[in-house]
């Protein structure tokens, strides 16, 4: 009864001060009343070019289908949204896989050119014949030089009397520094004509101007036998695993057993990978007659579900073999004559030793005595597709693509390993028996007995030097730091071109 009364009580007071309030002394309003915000228009976001909306989906789909860590990536899709994605390129490099900050895949690449990638991989394209490594040549780091590592015969750099060694100073007339550092890179590797200024004194410099030709370059450098006590060993430079070499090296390797080896040294100090075709056409040359002769096992390889369940009906593993065609590049090769019998195995290795060059020896590993001279190997385990939008949805899809017709995508699609599944270069490369540095000033030219690797490759094939050289004088020069890219062909390429359909317009 009293919480009823003081209800009504409340009640009353409320209404005598309305009506107070409402009959009484005129209430006025605030003279400052709080301003309120003027409504604005939603912002109208243009949408990416219809390109570029192609070239998101085009991502996407790859991301979906092909690629190695399909599920991992997933979360992360949305951001090549073709209603908001203005930069696809970019965004594939920043979403592509990850484990927690590491960046496990260095790899896989969204490109508009995807002719002009395949052709770099290739050894086609604008090429002056060489291969080039970036150094600084100053305590406070303000001025870098480039520095010959190999010429390729017949080309540019060699009709310009360019050598291993060479230190090039200037280029058209400008010293090399940070500020055009990238300028430079294209010069060297990309333009049509460049003058340089070459030397070891920079005081002193030899002005050399080269044009370049788009002929094939043949990464099969240099190629000898040594002669050790009465045992053969050869010698092969090769800077890159192309297509087209796969009909030279039989070549290189018939001549290797006319003249009796029974151990071959492999220098794969600057080739960062290429064709897995050639890799295994090469290992076939290079394993023991009984294991190729029986078609044993070269690689096995780990594919993600999707595409382990397309590829269920059919053997993924590669195998030695002695027949190897490619119709588009004209190769038919029979190399069963072209195996010398090599019982011994030397390879050459640097950080510049990529995808390729380590699955080689991966795969090589169970059958033959290995030993690895140099520094430890890049680390790159994954072999990928070259795939255009045609390669993903085929020639009859309903899917609209005709504005990325020259698009592509490298895109990592397996992890190689041995017959076992163990793979040594995973994940941070393979690492040496004997450690020597590439000496790019020893004054002495690959394949000759005195080069620094090589003569580390003959001292442990048991090759005795006698006295010592005196050492050559040397510009001082400092590795380029990490966030300047050192200039050398395309690393890490592992390219499969048996591309299983997968149905995807359907």
């Amino acid at each position: 009864m009293k919480r009823h009364r003081l209800i009504y009580t409340v009640l009353v007071v409320a209404a005598s001060l309305m009506t107070f309030m409402s009959c009484g002394e005129k209430v006025e309003p605030d003279p400052d009343p709080i301003p309120q915000p003027t409504p604005q228009p939603t912002p109208v976001v243009e949408k990416p070019s219809e390109e570029l909306q192609q070239a998101d989906q085009f991502a996407i789909d790859m991301f979906s289908s092909y690629y190695l860590w399909t599920k991992e990536v997933q979360k992360d899709l949305p951001r090549l949204s073709p209603d908001t994605c203005k930069t696809p390129i970019a965004v594939v490099k920043e979403i592509r896989y990850h484990n927690a900050s590491k960046e496990v895949d260095h790899w896989t690449q969204l490109t508009q050119d995807l002719g002009a990638m395949t052709s770099s991989v290739q050894g086609l394209g604008l090429s002056y014949g060489y291969g080039l490594d970036a150094f600084w040549v100053d305590q406070a780091h303000t001025s870098i030089v480039f520095v010959v590592q190999y010429v390729n015969k017949g080309k540019s750099a060699d009709a310009a009397g360019l050598k291993r060694g060479d230190v090039i100073w200037t280029l058209d007339g400008k010293a090399i520094t940070p500020s055009n550092y990238s300028e430079s890179v294209q010069k060297v590797f990309y333009s049509n004509s460049v003058t340089m200024g070459v030397g070891n004194d920079p005081s002193n410099l030899k002005a050399v101007s080269m044009t370049a030709d788009k002929e094939w370059e043949d990464p099969v450098i240099v190629n000898k036998t040594f002669d050790i006590d009465g045992k053969k060993v050869g010698y092969l430079f090769y800077s890159a695993f192309d297509l087209r070499s796969a009909s030279t090296l039989p070549v290189v390797f018939r001549k290797f057993k006319e003249d009796g080896i029974s151990e071959l040294i492999i220098d794969l100090r600057y080739n960062g990978g290429g064709y897995a075709f050639t890799e295994c056409e090469l290992a076939s040359m290079i394993a023991p007659q009984a294991n190729v002769a029986a078609g044993d096992v070269f690689q096995t390889e780990v594919y993600n579900s999707l595409l382990t369940d397309a590829l269920k009906d059919r053997d993924s593993n590669t195998y030695f073999r002695t027949r190897y065609e490619y119709e588009s590049e004209g190769i038919n090769e029979d190399v069963s004559d072209a195996n010398p019998g090599i019982s011994k195995l030397y390879a050459i290795v640097t950080d510049n030793s990529a995808s390729a060059s380590e699955g080689l020896i991966v795969g090589l590993g169970p059958y033959m005595d290995i030993t690895l001279i140099g520094e430890q190997t890049y680390g790159k385990y994954c072999a990928g597709f070259m795939m255009s939008p045609e390669d993903l949805y085929g020639k009859t899809s309903t899917y609209d693509y005709s504005k990325i017709t020259k698009w592509g995508m490298y895109v990592m699609v397996s992890m190689f390993a041995d017959k076992n599944g163990k793979n040594a270069a995973q994940p941070d490369g393979i690492p040496v028996n004997i450690e020597v540095k590439d000496k790019l000033s020893d004054g002495y030219q690959l394949g000759d007995e005195n080069e620094t690797m090589l003569k580390a490759a003959l001292k442990a094939a048991g090759k005795t030097y006698a006295g010592t050289r005196a050492s050559t004088p040397e510009v001082h020069m400092d590795p380029l730091p990490g966030n300047l890219v050192r200039p050398a062909k395309p690393k890490g390429f592992l390219v499969k071109t048996d591309v299983p359909s997968l149905k995807f317009n359907e």
